[in-house]
């Protein structure tokens, strides 16, 4: 029977409601020590279970966070790189850490 087109219709325009404002929460949300960045982090889960191939947009102004800054209130769930920055990037980023 498929899909009514008015539903894929709705169907899509919350998913580019979602795309459009994603990267503001991650933004907004990247290194707080609150609730924010468990919340963004579960929304894109969320979002991923519907759409499992989704990735969030490369975002160059979110970087690794330097456990040097805040030793005492670092903790890395309040950082969200991981979200936005792909796999080859990470292990560069890994490798160019460790040289003095």
């Amino acid at each position: 029977m498929g899909m009514h087109k008015e539903t894929k219709d709705k169907i899509t325009t919350l998913t580019e409601c979602f795309e459009l404002v994603i990267w503001m929460a991650i933004r907004y949300a990247d290194g707080r020590h609150t609730y924010a960045p468990g919340d963004v982090r579960h929304a894109v889960k969320m979002f991923q279970s519907v759409y499992p191939s989704w990735k969030p947009q490369t975002d160059i102004t979110i970087k690794k966070p330097n456990l040097t800054d805040e030793p005492e209130l670092f903790y890395e769930s309040d950082h969200l790189w991981d979200l936005v920055n792909n796999e080859n990037e990470r292990n560069q980023e890994d490798v160019q850490g460790d040289v003095p």
